[in-house]
């Protein structure tokens, strides 16, 4: 239970990394007073966390939050603060198969119930919210084992533009099972440029897979149709563009050929959509063929550069952009050292350039 004499906030947003820092510092921006918590108390802060990842905007609203007394950071989940909504931002990590680890997720709720489990703030009872990438079913899981009332509010961000695509995204999905604790979220982030959708716990969970998995397919099947134009001679690059500037599909649509996806983000969902179709007994041949499309599209390039060089040994080529995704500074499994590795292989020598990652 929260102490009486614990430090008071709108909300507590648990997390150690970039999803927590953003969560956190746009919630500052919404006017809410927020306790940033480090969940590893083995890894304490000494003073504000440093930031690891570029990404614009962010330093500067964590920066004016210190500065206006909107934001206090805390060494561990404990009664020494309290607040109405506690919001777990825990990155979720996957292995090599993609598939997430969610021990760090349940250590977190599982003490937030012991130092919190009841509490109530100015008569309101608590509410977990959550935007860490779990699977369908995880948000239930933890309200049926603590009681406590749960949220699932996916996100929508991407790196170089977190504050942006959190404070002004398409759509915000509140999932909760209980109206009260969609409605509280609601008015929570009603200062969001965004068309909230509300609904129960397992249909939000359900649509950041569909997000992902919608997402990932795009680009396989931009993939897949690239190396067909590419046998007859046709320009895939106009054919993305084309297929952007019909209605149906959408300027913003995934269907430019490239490296494929990388990361953690789109393979962990698709991971969960297979284990639960196999878990059901449900096929599931094409997100099955969504993986097997972007594994081999860094062999499917080097293939194209050898028979364009007459070969690739002693070639030297050079890769402009090896982070994650443009306008980065991470590696997260980046596609462009697979495809130096496959170079590589082939007998090239390969060099590179990044301006985000060079300039670090």
């Amino acid at each position: 239970m929260s102490s009486t004499s614990a430090t008071r906030f709108d909300c507590a947003v648990i997390g150690d990394w970039h999803l927590a820092f953003i969560t956190a510092a746009s919630l500052t921006r919404l006017g809410h007073r927020i306790a940033l918590v480090n969940p590893n108390p083995q890894k304490p802060w000494s003073d504000f966390p440093k930031l690891e990842l570029a990404e614009p905007g962010l330093p500067e609203a964590l920066a004016d939050a210190r500065r206006e007394g909107r934001i206090q950071h805390y060494n561990g989940i404990s009664a020494s603060w309290s607040a109405n909504i506690v919001w777990l931002a825990i990155d979720t990590p996957v292995n090599e198969l993609d598939e997430p680890d969610l021990s760090s997720l349940q250590t977190a709720a599982a003490l937030v119930a012991e130092t919190h489990g009841g509490a109530t703030t100015n008569d309101q009872p608590l509410i977990f919210a959550i935007n860490s990438q779990v699977p369908v079913g995880f948000g239930g899981m933890l309200e049926k084992r603590f009681g406590f009332s749960v949220a699932y509010i996916p996100e929508n961000l991407r790196l170089g533009k977190g504050m942006e695509t959190f404070l002004s995204a398409d759509r915000t999905v509140i999932g909760a099972n209980r109206t009260a604790t969609r409605q509280r979220l609601h008015v929570f982030l009603a200062g969001l440029k965004t068309q909230f959708l509300l609904c129960d716990l397992v249909t939000s969970e359900m649509i950041k897979h569909a997000t992902n998995a919608f997402l990932a397919t795009s680009i396989s099947f931009a993939n897949q149709l690239a190396r067909i134009g590419e046998s007859v001679g046709a320009d895939n690059q106009i054919v993305g563009q084309a297929l952007k500037l019909d209605g149906r599909i959408g300027s913003k649509a995934y269907v430019s050929p490239g490296l494929g996806f990388a990361g953690g983000t789109l393979p962990r969902d698709l991971r969960v959509l297979q284990q639960i179709g196999a878990s059901n007994r449900i096929s599931t041949p094409l997100v099955d063929a969504v993986f097997e499309i972007n594994e081999t599209t860094t062999r499917a390039i080097s293939h194209t550069l050898h028979e364009l060089l007459d070969g690739l040994t002693g070639r030297k080529i050079v890769l402009l952009g090896y982070s994650y995704k443009a306008e980065t500074d991470t590696f997260r499994r980046s596609p462009s050292l697979a495809l130096a590795q496959e170079l590589n292989k082939a007998g090239a020598v390969v060099a590179g350039y990044d301006p985000m990652m060079n300039a670090r």
